[in-house]
């Protein structure tokens, strides 16, 4: 059976599509012994993606056979031995129904000697021959530069009858080295800013209220617009998180007419610039300080399915209600209702989380929750049911769902955090809970803790939920690390071990190494993690690249007897002359210093997120604190 396409629903599904008699399909000799006398044949009026795929087929077989097949069109005669890329005058793919492939799905078959790779009218023909590559013939694509592309001067097929449609119909996996074009295709990935391979479908992503309407032009003149609280409204600019720029301090007030028709002639103005673009946010500032005003709070606690005090969350070191969506989504319905044609993305994050009463989404609004408050050491279904029970509330009123997961701490990039174990459970319950699009949070920075194994580990897992995830994490280690595999997957599994949820200890994306000295930081782990490390640096001494990759990977064990040594000994070192620094003790020194070079070699861009390069970070380190 097939999945139903409703706004971002798509299921990535196996299932054969051929009704035809299989006895005419035959096994298939693309390649002997590097040569091949097959052709692989375009339509007449090739599409750009089907030219693009046949050049990767092409290069690909040449790579792993060295036999160099021809591509030609399908106006150019017909022979037995072709490889059919896209929409093909051909009867074999006549009898192929395109309608099931949405978008992005694609068809890989076999009919008599012919292989046929069909797909969606995006990039579907594409992700086909990537799949080809990967389910047939072998190959993998680990990062931008790590893959296997196996050797093999004979390539035989048998019968191949195979259709996948993708689970989720947004993936995005926020890494910098995913965004490599190649490995955007490879693993069938988007981006809401446009990076990588294709085009974004995103006009405005999130926290749009500002540029929907701006306190800088109206917040002198019509204070009325924001919103109400503390007895004033708050028209005003503060700092921003980067420290660069300035935000709103507050929100809109959404019960004002005339905030409707600005926000809406702003939209307006924004999509005629980008008419292509079919999602766009009309969504909260980062801020919880929302209007309090006498029609705003009528709305929502109207539509509020609890009580204000009755469910507080936090994160950023701040507590709120779970206010709910009464007059945030009242006011995006009205929005959406002005632009039938687009579909009108919105926040449900921090004080609106909670699903209304009462009240359902728009035909044309997607829902973007977030689970920033959840904990890391344990599933999101298990570890914080308060986000299971709005996920699910949220799935009873609509199947327009994108879902923005956290996989990395924020505060301290390097910082070791252990949830590897967490992201298949994760995942598996956004899918069976009509979440149909996935934003996974990674770190964006250059660097990072594992971010090449979880950049890796999300991508496959955003594309299949049910993947054998130990099997791939095997094979990515031994590809990457070479014979120190084991020695890392060791290091992996004692770090989790001591990490286990149901203890209820919370693993925080704001938290720190300080913070996990009594759970998976305890002095004896450290030294084992080192002991650990010292043999996969030995396993790999011969192999400066692997090797380079190994110490990478020690760097989050360095920064947390860094970070942790900082706590608990600064105090005790001598202050300088200077007043402003401390003495290091030689052993912390040499361990900073040798800390710091390896970031910069290995171009760490950061230590927490947006802020702290690794040279900021090395003079910073011994300055004497505000509590001496």
């Amino acid at each position: 059976m097939y999945a139903k396409v409703t706004h971002f629903a798509i299921s990535y599904l196996l299932v054969a599509v051929y009704s035809g008699p299989l006895s005419l399909a035959q096994d298939l000799n693309l390649v002997e012994k590097g040569n091949s006398e097959y052709q692989i044949v375009l339509p007449e009026d090739a599409a750009v993606q089907e030219i693009q795929a046949a050049m990767v087929l092409q290069d690909y077989l040449q790579r792993i056979s060295d036999a160099i097949i021809p591509v030609n069109h399908d106006d150019e005669g017909i022979s037995d031995l072709e490889i059919l890329i896209g929409n093909v005058n051909r009867p074999e793919v006549k009898g192929i129904s395109l309608e099931d492939l949405g978008p992005e799905g694609h068809y890989i078959g076999t009919r008599g000697k012919k292989l046929i790779i069909l797909g969606g009218p995006e990039k579907g023909v594409i992700y086909g021959v990537y799949a080809f590559l990967g389910n047939y013939l072998g190959c993998r694509k680990y990062t931008s530069k790590v893959d296997h592309i196996p050797r093999q001067s004979t390539i035989h097929l048998g019968q191949i009858d195979e259709l996948e449609v993708p689970v989720f119909s947004f993936r995005e996996v926020f890494y910098q080295d995913v965004y490599d074009p190649e490995f955007m295709d490879w693993h069938r990935l988007h981006s809401f800013s446009g990076k990588g391979s294709s085009p974004t479908a995103w006009g405005y992503w999130v926290h749009t209220f500002h540029q929907l309407l701006d306190p800088k032009e109206y917040g002198e003149s019509n204070p009325e617009y924001f919103s109400y609280y503390e007895g004033k409204r708050h028209a005003g600019l503060v700092p921003s998180w980067d420290g660069k720029s300035e935000q709103p301090e507050a929100q809109l007030c959404l019960t004002n007419p005339e905030v409707l028709e600005i926000v809406c002639e702003n939209l307006q103005k924004a999509i005629d610039q980008n008419p292509g673009a079919k999602y766009w946010s009309v969504s909260q500032n980062d801020n919880v300080n929302y209007c309090r005003c006498e029609h705003c709070a009528a709305l929502d606690a109207q539509h509020a399915a609890f009580s204000p005090e009755e469910k507080l969350y936090e994160t950023h070191g701040s507590e709120y209600p779970a206010l709910g969506m009464g007059s945030m989504l009242t006011f995006v319905n009205k929005v959406a209702e002005r632009f039938p044609d687009k579909i009108i993305s919105t926040l449900a994050y921090q004080y609106t989380r909670v699903p209304p009463k009462d009240l359902v989404p728009a035909d044309n609004v997607n829902i973007m929750l977030c689970s920033i408050e959840s904990t890391r050491n344990e599933p999101l279904e298990s570890g914080d049911p308060a986000f299971s029970e709005d996920l699910k509330g949220w799935g009873k009123l609509t199947d327009n769902i994108l879902v923005w997961d956290y996989n990395i701490q924020f505060s301290n990039l390097l910082s070791p955090f252990p949830n590897l174990r967490t992201l298949q459970p994760n995942i598996r319950f956004l899918k069976e809970n009509r979440v149909s699009a996935v934003f996974a949070q990674g770190n964006i920075q250059s660097g990072g803790e594992f971010a090449a194994l979880r950049a890796y580990l999300l991508t496959k897992l955003v594309n299949d939920p049910e993947i054998d995830l130990e099997k791939e994490m095997t094979e990515f280690l031994l590809a990457y690390y070479g014979q120190a595999a084991g020695h890392i997957r060791a290091y992996i599994n004692l770090m989790h071990e001591h990490n286990q949820g149901g203890t209820g200890r919370k693993l925080s994306i704001f938290g720190g190494p300080s913070q996990e000295q009594e759970s998976y930081l305890t002095p004896d782990l450290i030294v084992a993690y080192n002991g650990i490390f010292d043999k996969a640096e030995w396993a790999v001494k011969d192999n400066p690249e692997q090797l380079e990759r190994v110490r990478t990977a020690r760097l989050p064990v360095s920064y947390a007897m860094l970070e942790i040594e900082k706590e608990n000994e600064a105090e005790q070192w001598e202050i300088l002359d200077s007043g402003a620094k401390r003495k290091l003790p030689d052993e912390i020194s040499e361990l900073l210093y040798s800390f710091i070079y390896h970031c910069i070699r290995t171009d760490v861009s950061r230590l927490s997120e947006w802020h702290t390069p690794p040279k900021e970070y090395l003079e910073k380190y011994s300055m004497v604190s505000s509590k001496d």
